[in-house]
């Protein structure tokens, strides 16, 4: 049973492969290291992210909340 199920697997994979060609790995050339800025400014107030405070709730029924410094 598991032959005949790798033998199946293998057969669609094949057909797979031949539409969407192999995986792309990398970007094709070199790439410079990511260089981000440490904190950035909320779009809101204009404070640094890093003064806020985040609210996360227990259950998925309430929203997480950002609150600006004031």
């Amino acid at each position: 049973m598991a032959g005949r199920f790798w033998h199946w697997y293998e057969q669609a994979n094949r057909v797979v492969r031949f539409f969407t060609g192999p995986a792309q790995i990398g970007a094709g050339y070199v790439e410079e290291p990511d260089v981000r800025t440490t904190d950035h400014a909320c779009p809101m107030c204009g404070a640094a992210l890093s003064t806020h405070t985040i609210q996360r709730s227990a259950n998925q029924i309430t929203p997480t909340r950002m609150i600006c410094p004031r």
